[in-house]
């Protein structure tokens, strides 16, 4: 993703970068995998000192963007299937990794215990084969979530604060799950040897498809 930012107050404008290999193994139980994660999350409310991230009353309440890069060692494409001599969308491999990242890279640091986490996806709509940042071969995922909120009481020390900084909106209902939206584009990038997945989960469909058009679409793949 290119870290673009828009006149309007809504995303962080820098794109951040996690390299993630020991815990992505040891949650799907291969130890050829390797991830990489690229996110950028809302901008930050300058009267309370926090990401929008928590702000349930915000259009980008619990909202991220970016890119999911990920690397099979035994050359397998990761989140794909051979079929009929194609590579069909492996649907289950790949909610995975959005799984993964929400719950066990953002809200279990900020302290919600596995037995709370909620995440479900219904697809509403799939597309194969189409066209995205100059490649083809792309497959289009839309999908409604329930997933748990970001809005907590602040804690101790918490890592992750110092990126979102520490919240400042008090809740009753601390990780309360709501309705989200998400897409992903799919591609295996044989000459990378990678499975590359360009994810946004916001509220509603009007921010997704903003997300989508004014910042995701204008990405650039390359190998430096």
């Amino acid at each position: 993703p290119g870290g673009l930012t828009t006149r309007e107050k809504d995303w962080y404008p820098f794109v951040m970068t996690f390299n993630d290999v020991t815990g992505f193994r040891r949650y799907t139980d291969n130890d050829n995998l390797s991830l990489t994660v690229m996110y950028n999350f809302p901008a930050f409310s300058m009267k309370n000192g926090c990401s929008m991230l928590y702000d349930v009353d915000s259009p980008y309440y619990n909202s991220f963007y970016g890119a999911y890069i990920v690397q099979d060692s035994s050359g397998k494409p990761y989140g794909f299937r051979a079929d009929n001599g194609s590579l069909k969308l492996d649907l289950q491999s790949v909610s995975i990794i959005p799984q993964y990242d929400f719950q066990n890279l953002v809200l279990s640091d900020f302290g919600l215990n596995s037995s709370d986490m909620v995440f479900n996806w219904n697809i509403t709509d799939c597309e194969s084969d189409i066209p995205y940042l100059d490649y083809d071969g792309w497959t289009l995922v839309d999908a409604d979530l329930i997933v748990n909120g970001s809005a907590h009481n602040k804690k101790g020390v918490v890592q992750s604060y110092l990126q979102y900084g520490s919240p400042s909106y008090e809740t009753q209902n601390e990780f309360s799950p709501i309705q989200m939206k998400g897409r992903i584009y799919s591609r295996y990038f044989e000459e990378y040897n990678c499975s590359i997945f360009f994810y946004i989960i916001t509220n509603d469909t009007t921010t997704l498809e903003k997300c989508d058009k004014e910042i995701l679409s204008l990405s650039v793949i390359s190998k430096k």
